[in-house]
Parts: structure tokens; sequence; C-alpha cells
């Protein structure tokens, strides 16, 4: 990780858990002697930072945190800091709320829709989540399934939505033990069986609920 995506992590980090902000604004020339950094290093990670809706930045103002209800809630940085924040379990909950929302639609429309590509890419990912040797390689593969899951879904809203769910897996991880339970989803969108299909993704989904 180069200075300036360190500097954008850990700005992010620290406005997540609530030790950058809290009335004060963020000034570029004090964040450059924290982290060793040019003013002109830190003002770019800053510009990253009010991509994300973290922080806004206004002549003659200067640059202030933003409340997380401004934040853009499904960018893979963010989810991963909330994740990690002092509030990653509320965070990690809204997350599988969102999946059971979306995951057994689009296993529905796999079925139906049998979009080869994605297809392969389903069983591809399984393949190598029951090949994993550790947890690390179990959870990329595993992001890899569901990804291809919503993707196959046919539906080019829901599979935008694959960022979130990827986001989610790659910050926290499904169990092992859920490999029986992805075989059943893959099984009943292989043999086109729509309403199997959705009730095999939501009770994969239900496990992984209760896990948390």
């Amino acid at each position: 990780m180069n200075l300036h995506a360190r500097i954008v992590d850990e700005l992010g980090r620290l406005i997540v858990e609530g030790v950058l902000g809290d009335g004060q604004p963020l000034v570029p020339e004090e964040l450059g002697r924290r982290f060793s950094a040019s003013r002109t290093v830190v003002r770019e990670a800053l510009r990253v930072l009010e991509s994300k809706g973290m922080v806004t930045a206004r002549p003659r103002v200067g640059t202030w945190t933003l409340p997380p209800e401004a934040w853009d809630a499904i960018d893979p940085d963010v989810i991963a800091w909330r994740v990690a924040g002092p509030d990653g379990h509320e965070h990690l909950r809204e997350l599988v709320e969102l999946r059971l929302a979306i995951e057994p639609q689009a296993a529905r429309l796999a079925a139906r829709h049998r979009r080869p590509g994605e297809l392969a890419a389903m069983a591809a990912a399984y393949a190598l989540m029951a090949d994993a040797a550790d947890a690390e390689a179990f959870r990329a593969a595993d992001a890899q399934f569901h990804a291809a899951l919503v993707r196959a879904s046919g539906n080019a809203l829901i599979a935008q939505l694959q960022v979130p769910v990827v986001a989610a897996l790659r910050a926290r991880g499904e169990p092992a033990d859920t490999l029986a339970a992805h075989s059943r989803v893959l099984t009943q969108v292989l043999a086109k069986n729509a309403d199997d299909a959705e009730s095999a993704a939501r009770r994969l989904l239900e496990t992984v609920a209760a896990y948390r």
C-alpha cells in the first residue's frame, strides 16, 4: 500500500471511529505532520474521502467530516471501515439484511435466465471453495460465488449490488461449514428450479445471519 492509499485508509478509519471530526475541521497541514506526508498528498486523500461522502470541503470554510448518513453506503472502503469500526456488529447485521433482500431473488432469476457465463463462474467459484486450503482462500472464492450469483440474475440493477455483497464477504466471510448450503444453491440454479433456488439462497443467508 503506497503512502496515498495508506493515508486514505487511516483517515477513513479514524473518521468512522470518531477520532477525527467531532466539531473540528480537518487541517491538511496538521494531518501532514501526523502522517509525515506532504500537504498535496493529504489533499488528494481528502478528495478521495469527499468522493465517498465522508468529508466536505468549501473555500474559506475548510474541510469537515460529514455524518454517517451522508457516506456512500455501498462503497467497498466505507463498508470495510464500518465493519471494523465501533458499530461493526450492527453494520454486519445491515449487510446480511441487504443480502437477504437481494440474493434469494437473484437465485430465482438466475435459475430462470440461465446465463451460461455466470453459471460457469458460480460452478468454478464453488470448486475453489471446496478446495480452499485456508480461510482466506475460502473467503475469496466465496465472494466470487456470490458475485456471480448476483450477476446471473440478468437484472442490471441487481447486478450492480454485487459491490456491497462482495465487500461484505471480504470484510467478514462466511463459515466453511456453509459449503453444503452453497452446493444446494448452485444445484437448484443449474436445475432451473426457481422456487428451490430462491429457498436455498434464503436458507444459506439465514444460516449466515445466525452465525453473526
